[in-house]
């Protein structure tokens, strides 16, 4: 009776599903977009940000995260508002940066497998990387100007104020306004990607899941 009993038991066990293994982890939603721990591999292995010196592993996590976030927002509202399909994107340039940025094509094919990950994933991250950055530069970048009274501000906060009171002569504004003009044009290009954000936002709900 025993012996049936323990044969009875091995077939049971031998038919029950194994124990369900974590394949990958829903980290964050953007609308009904979920961002995987995997698509964090693939940002980190491809550098879509630089570390700190100082910063710690989950600070670096976080804000990896926060990047990716951002990014899959801007493409959500692109594609969204239909802009998307109006713009001239070079995906083919976005995806040899980030082969690049992995260390080339020896590298990269050999760390998507150790993390899960394949071509088309890299295929997917270059089409959002190359749709934002064609709308930054073919709407966005052309809606700012930089006005005489912008450059003078600029001059006085960047290069008189900090030598102010030390006795030195500061360059005249005209030696310095080629710079000063890329400068304050970059600024304000970056208010305009934070208000397009801003407004992304307000239209796409974004989850963060708290996951380890």
């Amino acid at each position: 009776m025993k012996l049936l009993t323990s044969i009875v038991i091995s077939l049971i066990l031998l038919y029950l599903p194994a124990v369900a293994e974590t394949v990958d982890e829903v980290v964050a939603a953007v609308g009904t977009t979920p961002i995987l721990r995997s698509d964090l591999r693939l940002a980190e292995l491809v550098r879509l940000i630089e570390p700190s010196p100082d910063e710690s592993t989950d600070e670096f996590g976080s804000r990896l995260l926060e990047a990716r976030i951002r990014l899959e927002l801007q493409f959500r509202d692109l594609e969204a508002s239909g802009t998307l399909y109006r713009l001239d994107i070079d995906v083919s340039s976005a995806r040899t940066a980030l082969v690049e940025r992995a260390g080339g094509d020896a590298a990269i094919a050999p760390a998507l497998a150790a993390n899960g990950l394949t071509a088309a994933d890299v295929d997917e991250l270059a089409l959002r990387i190359a749709v934002v950055n064609a709308y930054v530069e073919q709407r966005l970048r052309p809606r700012v100007r930089v006005g005489s009274d912008e450059l003078r501000a600029a001059y006085q906060e960047l290069v008189v104020a900090p030598i102010e009171g030390t006795g030195q002569t500061p360059p005249p504004l005209e030696s310095v306004q080629e710079q000063l003009h890329l400068l304050v044009a970059e600024r304000a290009l970056n208010a305009e990607i934070e208000r397009w954000l801003a407004s992304a936002a307000e239209q796409i709900e974004v989850t963060r899941f708290h996951v380890r």
